[in-house]
């Protein structure tokens, strides 16, 4: 979903016909836009927009009066609880649909827990009876997990917000936009690799400094990423540290298994031997980082009981594999050498390559063709299968199910697929995936075989021209194809 796609639904769910006060929150990760998003449709509105800070409930009920105080023309209100702030909030919208947004409400909550429940009773069907009115209430934040439970099971505020919009991060498509409209396809992948697809870090946070082509790429990464004056280098860090309900979990843990992944740990099993700890041990906190969208789990289409792990953000690829593993290196050396000698092989083998594999299943799920995949993509991810007693990964198997309640091992494979950043592949590669093909036996007899990278050799593209069997995408095609 684009960033217009957003605008449209919460100017849609403010425009609602509803003849009462509404709730709806939106929330997701630092920096994507929704406060501007949330302000300037506010602002267009003639609406009231405040956001908290990191203080006690009387500081904030303070600056809440004075906002407010100012916003109506009478200078600054006495606020003495949260009851009576949110009854003065909603009686802006007596008259009229006006948007009302009460920003990084997890503050509001850390300091009050029952701001929730003050909420939940202030648009309630009692205080509808007792005073009427069209205020459209948006509760923001970006504690995802805690955003996401205030409507989750028992939570006071379960079937009483009419939007819940979750904000994710530009795809690289949108992405590359930010480089300009022309912009080289390499240099846009590799960008995206550093800094994924939060607008944040490609505006303010690199100082409006983005790569002008490829020939400016190791300069901006040196100055922009690694130099010790880069304020990407704690971003991270401060991520964890502000997400609620990561306070609980020893940072030293979630730090330890973004590190693991990062680094080419990807299952529970190989986590944990990681960490020197059982997997009943870690699993709790993989889930933790996972609601708060740290952390992604992919479920294997093909086998039972078997998920992978990747990290949500491209951003959070480079963090644990270049910038944390490597801090004292980068202190103490210049960072434009130290990238040139060292951390550009890092990069291509531990930052570049995921993300592409990331990107590859991206596309496959979002723009790929139903006839490129050999069916709709019931069930896509990573997956693994043994050829001729070896192990072998791949990035990308489509199946769908003859029956709802078949297990996965029944399903049937529609396509399977490798996606190299760093190489030029040629029929070497196709070799593998018809090995890898004919392991499957019968349920993949048909399947497509996708091979995702730069560049392919001559004799590949000729020999797929002649096979209708064969997908070969592309830079060209991933960003722009299907």
């Amino acid at each position: 979903m684009d960033s217009s796609s957003y605008r449209r639904h919460v100017e849609g769910f403010i425009d609602s016909g509803a003849g009462r006060h509404t709730l709806g929150l939106v929330y997701g990760r630092r920096r994507i836009g929704k406060s501007t998003l949330l302000e300037a449709v506010t602002r267009e509105r003639g609406g009231f927009y405040w956001e908290a800070t990191r203080t006690e409930s009387p500081i904030q009920l303070s600056r809440l009066g004075e906002a407010l105080g100012e916003y109506l023309g009478v200078g600054r209100l006495a606020l003495d609880s949260w009851d009576e702030a949110f009854r003065q909030l909603l009686r802006l919208g007596e008259a009229r649909r006006v948007p009302v947004v009460v920003d990084e409400f997890g503050h509001v909550l850390a300091a009050d827990p029952s701001a929730d429940s003050i909420v939940a009773s202030a648009i309630g069907p009692a205080a509808r009876r007792a005073s009427s009115g069209q205020a459209r209430l948006v509760l923001c934040g970006s504690a995802i997990a805690m955003m996401s439970s205030l409507t989750a099971g028992e939570a006071p505020l379960r079937g009483r917000a009419g939007m819940e919009l979750v904000m994710q991060p530009a795809d690289f498509r949108e992405a590359a936009g930010w480089l300009g409209a022309n912009a080289d396809l390499e240099l846009a992948a590799r960008v995206y690799a550093v800094i994924g697809g939060v607008i944040g870090y490609a505006t303010d946070i690199v100082d409006h400094d983005l790569p002008t082509g490829m020939d400016d790429f190791d300069r901006w990464v040196a100055d922009r990423l690694l130099s010790p004056a880069a304020t990407l280098h704690h971003e991270a860090t401060t991520l964890l540290a502000e997400d609620p309900t990561l306070t609980a979990v020893n940072p030293v843990v979630l730090n330890s298994i973004l590190g693991a992944i990062a680094n080419g740990s990807i299952a529970a099993g190989k986590i944990a031997n990681q960490l020197r700890r059982s997997v009943s041990n870690i699993e709790p906190s993989i889930r933790r980082l996972i609601a708060a969208g740290f952390v992604v789990r992919h479920a294997d289409p093909v086998r039972s009981q078997r998920p992978s792990y990747a990290l949500a953000d491209p951003f959070l690829q480079f963090h644990y594999a270049i910038l944390e593993p490597h801090s004292s290196l980068l202190r103490d050396r210049e960072p434009s050498a130290t990238w040139k000698r060292r951390l550009a092989a890092t990069f291509d083998a531990h930052v570049r390559g995921p993300v592409f594999e990331e990107q590859v299943r991206s596309w496959a799920r979002r723009y790929a063709a139903p006839e490129t995949l050999g069916a709709e993509p019931d069930h896509l991810g990573p997956s693994a299968v043994v050829v001729d007693g070896t192990e072998r990964q791949l990035d990308l198997v489509v199946a769908t199910p003859g029956d709802p309640d078949e297990p996965p091992a029944a399903r049937e494979i529609h396509a399977i697929g490798e996606a190299k950043s760093g190489e030029v592949v040629g029929h070497g590669h196709l070799r593998i995936l018809e090995q890898v093909r004919a392991a499957y036996g019968g349920r993949a007899a048909r399947a497509k075989l996708l091979l995702a990278a730069p560049s392919f050799t001559t004799e590949l593209r000729s020999e797929a021209d002649q096979r209708p069997d064969i997908e070969l995408i592309d830079l060209e095609r991933l960003y722009h194809g299907s």
